[in-house]
């Protein structure tokens, strides 16, 4: 006999099951005239100043209709196949609701995604009465493509999803009591591990299941389906509701103290959208773009496990006094787990300037700038231009009698065009730097004229794939002049595109119904080829950490294709690199190793996306070579002696400041990239002196 509370649960469902039949059959959930005005704005703003729109026809409404069905429901676990089918009567009438039709396919689906929520929810709630046996030979395949035909087989998916998130920390959980101290620590029996990994994951559940049901709004399901629509016309161009807009303004403002990273959520977990170049999580070295927080700590208080969280509650969590530490428990990209400490602070434009230091190897003296982004004043009285600031290290570096200089803008996501092309004016005497090309078709070049360089030693540049827009810019032109060595990743990360917020109020009236991120414009590079998808590929090849998981420009189906203009007319550097010569260099020294990280980071990132085990000897077996991988693949990024490294300036500041610059500075010495671009700078001193010697 089933006892009061199961039984209220039950009659709720039931009446919960009856109003969404009714709905479906005919009377969807209260409409919100402001979303027939939303879609109809972006549509029109879409069409009109997208640099490349695509028809907004069946074809396209084909497309909005299964990447939305994807977005809500991303494991395959919610809707039912009864569902989808149910569905398909809208696959081609999007485009018509895009184009004047009131919104239809949105409530429909939102109802039926409400009601399984809700019938979900009360299927799994028994999953974890039970003790799991991880005995069983038993797993869950990597990515799954249908949905479920039923509810048995939708509830077999979600028992396994719950168990190997129990199995996940169960093996947590020996991990600490193998290594505990206390006695009632190492005393637990794997019987209590298990009964407390079910208490956390319960807790999991249930938090994700209430954002889901009784948080999320109809507002947040809304907006993901809008930039279902924008991002199929290409990768950046988003939609922000008003609120998500101020939140996105109040985030770059820097008016809080935090760590220095942007928050989104995947899979009901805060994930990390993007590091802010400068600021305290990228400061730690171990903080990347995509990697998913698990759990949050407030200094050495115990963590809270922070799946089903939403992100302003993430947040709230993330953020916190001056000074104060937060420690996040991440799981990377290569499927490895660590826990990172943080400092918060006020985020301070100074931590993303350019700075230099003189590497001193074999003999050879190598200037040596880093520039974490191509940062601009913006017209702002007493500002810092990059430019600016690399010229000043480029004129330290000389009065240091450096023989060769390394520009490293590994991670750079970009800037300021403007100032992209004066910095690569520092290096050539004159000439076209960039070719951007408009939605009509028509195009502008814009270069260096000043007659002057600045610097005209050897010159390496540093790259990998996370080298994104004006860092592409940079590396592209000093290949084509010819002006110096490009290093890294088989490629940059390809995005050759320009974006500008739009407000929809300037189709809507005065009406704040939100904002488009409109991609307006593309860069091509002097020889004519689009840096879009295919980025810049280096003269020499270094094997990127997180290049095989397609992560890349290339990677998103909806990216715009590459393409390419004439050549323009420009005139090489005089001294040719002699990149035969350089090659024969590098396959001489540490190609061995660079094989190895090569073959090593491509087989994480195979199993990244492979077989997840159910049993504890399978899944163990799995985590050891993982880590085993992980482990061998950071030795072998780092030397084993260090670099000889002298900056070229007292850091001023606080004590913390100068600790985060020797931990920094620490970094560079064990980096066994940088490394090799010293090797590589040491060889062309060497072409450069025997072409003077001539």
């Amino acid at each position: 006999m089933m006892n009061t509370e199961r039984r209220k649960y039950c009659l709720f469902s039931l009446a919960l099951l009856l109003f969404f039949n009714i709905a479906i059959a005919g009377n969807p959930a209260k409409e919100n005239p402001k979303y027939d005005k939303i879609i109809h704005a972006v549509a029109e703003v879409l069409s009109q100043g997208h640099f490349s729109p695509q028809s907004i026809n069946d074809n396209f409404s084909e497309k909005v209709f299964m990447d939305y069905l994807d977005r809500l429901d991303p494991d395959k676990n919610i809707f039912l196949a009864e569902d989808v089918s149910k569905l398909k009567k809208f696959s081609q009438s999007i485009d018509d609701e895009l184009l004047g039709k009131p919104v239809a396919f949105f409530y429909a689906v939102n109802d039926i995604y409400k009601l399984r929520l809700a019938q979900v929810n009360t299927a799994t709630a028994n999953m974890l009465a039970k003790p799991f046996d991880f005995s069983i030979r038993d797993s869950i395949a990597g990515n799954t493509k249908n949905w479920p035909v039923s509810e048995k087989e939708q509830e077999k998916s979600w028992y396994q999803k719950i168990k190997f998130m129990s199995l996940e920390r169960f093996v947590d959980l020996q991990e600490i009591r193998d290594s505990a101290k206390e006695e009632a620590e190492k005393n637990k029996s794997d019987a209590t591990l298990e009964a407390e990994a079910r208490k956390v994951t319960g807790n999991v559940i249930k938090k994700y299941f209430d954002r889901q049901i009784t948080r999320t709004t109809d507002d947040d399901r809304f907006s993901v389906f809008v930039n279902s629509i924008t991002n199929l016309m290409d990768p950046h161009t988003d939609f922000f509701m008003p609120v998500e807009k101020r939140s996105w303004d109040e985030d770059l403002s820097g008016k809080f103290y935090g760590i220095g990273a942007t928050i989104t959520e995947e899979n009901g977990y805060p994930k990390i959208y993007s590091v802010s170049a400068g600021g305290p999580a990228w400061k730690t070295g171990e903080v990347n773009d995509g990697d998913l927080i698990l759990k949050i700590a407030q200094g050495n208080k115990e963590a809270v496990d922070v799946a089903g969280y939403d992100v302003p509650d993430a947040i709230k969590l993330i953020r916190g006094d001056k000074g104060s530490v937060v420690k996040l428990t991440l799981k990377k990209a290569d499927g490895t787990t660590k826990t990172v400490s943080i400092e918060r602070e006020e985020m301070k434009l100074e931590e993303v300037f350019a700075r230099s230091s003189v590497i001193i190897s074999n003999g050879h003296k190598t200037g040596y700038i880093f520039l974490p982004k191509f940062y601009s004043s913006l017209g702002e009285e007493g500002g810092r231009n990059c430019s600016e600031d690399i010229a000043r290290e480029l004129i330290r570096l000389k009065s240091e009698n450096v023989e060769s200089v390394i520009i490293d803008i590994r991670d750079n996501g970009g800037g300021s065009l403007y100032e992209v092309i004066r910095m690569v004016g520092l290096f050539i005497p004159g000439g076209p730097v960039v070719q951007v090309k408009g939605s009509d078709g028509k195009f502008s070049t814009h270069g260096d004229n000043d007659g002057k360089v600045l610097y005209s030693g050897p010159l390496v540049v540093m790259v990998n794939e996370f080298s994104a827009s004006a860092s592409e810019i940079f590396a592209a032109a000093i290949q084509d002049y010819h002006r110096g060595v490009v290093v890294g990743s088989s490629s940059t990360y390809g995005k050759g595109t320009v974006q500008r917020p739009v407000p929809l109020s300037i189709v809507s009236g005065n009406e704040d119904l939100g904002t488009v991120h409109l991609t307006i414009q593309k860069y091509y590079r002097i020889n004519g080829s689009s840096t879009q998808l295919k980025g810049v590929e280096p003269d020499i090849v270094l094997p990127g950490y997180y290049e095989y998981y397609k992560l890349k420009e290339k990677d998103n189906p909806s990216a715009l294709a590459w393409d390419e203009l004439k050549q323009l007319n420009y005139t090489t550097w005089d001294e040719q690199p002699y990149f035969d010569s350089l090659m024969q260099g590098f396959n001489r020294r540490h190609s061995v190793n660079f094989t190895a990280i090569r073959k090593n980071v491509s087989w994480l990132a195979e199993q990244s996306e492979g077989t997840r085990y159910l049993s504890i000897t399978d899944y163990k077996k799995k985590e050891k070579e993982v880590r085993s991988k992980v482990e061998e693949t950071r030795k072998l990024m780092q030397l084993s002696d260090s670099l000889e490294i002298k900056q070229t300036e007292t850091i001023a500041g606080d004590a913390r400041s100068k600790e985060r610059n020797e931990r920094w500075l620490k970094f560079l010495k064990k980096d066994a990239y940088l490394a090799e671009a010293v090797n590589i700078s040491a060889d062309l001193v060497r072409n450069h002196n025997a072409i003077v010697r001539r």
